[in-house]
C-alpha cells in the first residue's frame, strides 16, 4: 500500500476481506469491507479473469 492510500486509511475503524481461489489455487476476486467509525463503510470489489502464462515478477530494490 502506497503512503498516500495508508494516510487516507487512519479513520478506519477495521478491513474484512474475502478472497475466493479457483481449483489451480488462483485469486479470482476479492471483496473488501472497510469500517468507519463516523462514515459510511467503503466496499469493492476486484474480479480477475481471462489468465494468460505466468509471469515473472521481481520486487524493486529497496530506496
Amino acid at each position: 500500500m502506497d503512503r498516500t492510500v495508508g494516510r487516507n486509511l487512519r479513520p478506519a475503524t477495521a478491513i474484512d476481506a474475502e478472497a475466493w481461489i479457483d481449483d489451480e489455487g488462483r485469486v479470482v476476486r476479492v471483496h473488501q469491507k472497510i469500517h468507519f467509525a463516523s462514515d459510511p463503510d467503503i466496499e469493492g470489489t476486484i474480479t480477475f479473469t481471462d489468465f494468460k502464462n505466468a509471469m515473472s515478477v521481481n520486487a524493486p530494490a529497496a530506496s
